[in-house]
């Protein structure tokens, strides 16, 4: 699982748009949007972004100059649990049953908190649920310039049982030609696609599309990984 750290440029892996890691927890990576606010998400949620061109810059300086301590202090959900703290340094002395109460009511206000932000992240994701346009390849990224495809169909349908075999054929060749798309408006370096074995016939079909291309090669991808059912394209 990829582990994120306070000021990473992510892009959220399901709906348009991302920002910066402001907090990471055990559970949630808390990601400041370009409004100012802290959004808790899980790290399978999350794609962290390389420097790139066009569509992938999405992240304003007011937000870095921010992260450096320049900028405005923008608002977090953590900002009235960290001044109840404060207070309770300068307060009386607590009892030890006054001290257990008090921390019982802040949990309580921070799970209150994190249930909010978690209605106005699904809200939000149901607004955009469209799919990714700038660079669905994104979502497969391994390391920056390469991606990993899993073109099995129950990766790519949400009912594969319901597909007849020609069906299913016909939506990883659609994907595969899109993801290749993806790749050279991308500047791809490597794109690994993984086909399986089956009888041949989207192994053969890919294979038969990469030869009409000059600018790629392709190559079995290593048997110690993938056995015989990847396939390596690399790009000029």
């Amino acid at each position: 699982m990829t582990k994120f750290e306070i000021g990473d440029k992510v892009k959220f892996l399901n709906q348009v748009g991302g920002g910066v890691v402001t907090k990471v927890t055990d559970d949630f990576v808390f990601v400041q949007d370009d409004t100012g606010f802290d959004m808790p998400m899980t790290p399978d949620q999350l794609i962290r972004m390389a420097d790139q061109q066009g569509a992938a810059k999405m992240f304003n300086a007011t937000m870095e100059e921010h992260l450096k301590g320049k900028g405005t202090p923008l608002p977090s959900v953590f900002d009235a649990t960290s001044k109840a703290a404060a207070a309770l340094k300068k307060a009386v002395p607590l009892t030890p049953e006054e001290e257990i109460k008090q921390l019982k009511n802040q949990i309580a206000n921070l799970k209150d908190q994190v249930a909010r932000l978690k209605k106005q992240l699904s809200a939000v994701q149901q607004q955009n649920s469209r799919a990714l346009s700038d660079n669905i390849l994104l979502q497969h990224e391994t390391a920056p310039g390469e991606a990993e495809v899993d073109l099995h169909i129950d990766m790519l349908s949400e009912r594969p049982a319901d597909l007849t075999a020609h069906e299913a054929f016909e939506i990883q060749m659609h994907y595969f030609r899109l993801c290749m798309n993806h790749a050279f408006t991308n500047n791809m370096k490597k794109v690994t696609f993984i086909h399986g074995v089956g009888k041949g016939i989207l192994k053969d079909e890919i294979n038969k599309e990469l030869k009409q291309y000059d600018n790629v090669h392709f190559f079995d991808a290593p048997l110690s990984k993938y056995g015989v059912g990847a396939t390596e394209v690399y790009f000029k």
